[in-house]
């Protein structure tokens, strides 16, 4: 019965497409009895398909690739290549084997011939690189044995689509990168392709947040999410080739390799700050080349961790304030206001670290770190704030207050903010102070030197 509507709806079609007629029907062949052939076999295979009937459509598409000119359409690429995947499925199912061999092998001919037919398409200027990036997808799904011979499609695909690369293929790709070690046979291919990680990583993942960024201005939260799992991916296998001992000789022979090369020394420079490598001979040096050449936020940010490395932290703050301003969008920037409202704290330059740390807060909300810092700088003004009936130790209270905030936002900062919160209530008013000047438990208490308020707490 099935079959029977079925042949019912493709006659249908053939009626319903009868009278159409194009004005230029050259398309479709030179002769008319070529065009008609064409039309009546795509005009099969496609009702078919739409049934999902597969197996009834690939005989009529096997009939349109052969007597159809290769432009007549895109779609008969697109859909012969999921034809044709099914029935490679069927033929594995039956170990027909040869059979399935060759329909893998036309399988890759059809991307071939849809990049060579339609390399550019209205909606689509690069669709041939998209098309071969699908086919580096497919080459190391259903041929296996030989997947790291996408690697060159990956890479000419990526370079052609940059940030417009989907995350899939993006994600398939340093797959593959993560094979290539996995393989690899001796510690220079080993070295190799560490270095090929470290490096892929940093440019993937700039096109995967600028592809998630645009998404999210399309207002498409699915496929923006799909990009941050390929991020967290990324994250998984950059995080077990990247540490320290391993990344400074593999970046070192790089940088040997090609002494001139600014963006090696870029790159390398983004990821020892990545992983806070920066005790070792490459990291300054590196730092101070990046930073002559361009003043970026990656060198300016590496030249002040050596100097608060070394306790001058004055000398420090305006290279992690110029990082701040060359990366006001980065996602770096929480990090960055954090080591300079440090480094101010440090200096002496209390205001100026709160003022950092609170943008720091809202850089990066479900963080409880800067919440610690306001608290330390706070704790620290005691001195400053002296005039006040209390002595100023009424700031204590006022640095609970970040200390709490900060364990409230981030559980991982608890333990921490609870041993800050025990060390500043030694320091707290005594409770003959606040008989003295009639403070109860609870009150509100203005500090006047912070232009904050607070509430009193006995000891």
């Amino acid at each position: 019965m099935t079959r029977y509507l079925s042949s019912v709806l493709v006659l249908f079609a053939l009626v319903l497409a009868g009278p159409v007629q194009s004005q230029d029907d050259s398309k479709y062949g030179e002769t008319p009895e070529q065009q008609a052939t064409c039309k009546e076999n795509l005009s099969l295979y496609e009702t078919y398909y739409k049934q999902k009937n597969y197996d009834d459509a690939y005989p009529f598409w096997q009939t349109a690739c052969r007597v159809c000119p290769p432009t007549v359409s895109q779609n008969m690429y697109i859909k012969g290549v999921n034809l044709l995947k099914r029935q490679m499925k069927a033929a594995v199912k039956a170990k027909d084997n040869a059979r399935a061999v060759g329909l893998r092998d036309s399988v890759f001919v059809f991307y071939d011939l849809r990049i060579a037919h339609f390399p550019t398409t209205t909606k689509k200027p690069n669709n041939g690189c998209e098309v071969l990036a699908r086919k580096a997808m497919d080459w190391t799904s259903l041929n296996k044995k030989r997947a790291l011979e996408a690697r060159p499609m990956f890479e000419s695909a990526i370079e052609c689509l940059e940030d417009r690369t989907s995350a899939a293929v993006l994600n398939g790709y340093y797959s593959l990168l993560a094979k290539v070690l996995n393989g690899a046979e001796d510690a220079d291919a080993k070295t190799m392709a560490i270095g090929d990680l470290l490096t892929e990583y940093l440019r993937l993942s700039d096109f995967i947040e600028a592809g998630r960024q645009r998404q999210l201005s399309a207002n498409d939260s699915t496929k923006a999410a799909k990009y941050a799992t390929t991020q967290k991916n990324l994250d998984e296998v950059f995080v077990q080739v990247a540490n320290c001992e391993d990344m400074v000789p593999v970046l070192e022979n790089k940088l040997n390799d090609a002494p001139d090369d600014m963006d090696i020394k870029k790159k390398s420079l983004r990821l020892l700050n990545e992983k806070g490598c920066t005790d070792n001979a490459i990291f300054l040096p590196l730092a101070e080349a990046v930073y002559a050449e361009e003043k970026n936020a990656d060198a300016a940010y590496s030249i002040g961790i050596q100097l608060a490395k070394k306790g001058d932290y004055t000398a420090a703050l305006p290279y992690f304030e110029e990082a701040v301003e060359l990366c006001e969008d980065c996602p770096k920037l929480a990090r960055n206001l954090m080591k300079a409202g440090q480094a101010a704290k440090n200096a002496g330059q209390v205001s100026k670290c709160i003022r950092y740390a609170r943008k720091a807060a809202k850089a990066d909300p479900a963080n409880g770190e800067p919440y610690l810092l306001i608290g330390d700088a706070v704790a620290s003004m005691v001195s400053a704030c002296n005039n006040s009936p209390l002595g100023g130790r009424e700031v204590y209270w006022l640095a609970t207050d970040y200390y709490q905030r900060a364990k409230s936002v981030d559980s991982s900062v608890a333990d921490k903010a609870r041993t800050k919160i025990s060390q500043v209530r030694r320091s707290y008013p005594t409770i003959d102070d606040l008989f003295t000047y009639g403070i109860t438990e609870g009150k509100d208490i203005r500090v006047e030197c912070l232009g904050e308020s607070t509430t009193a707490r006995q000891p």
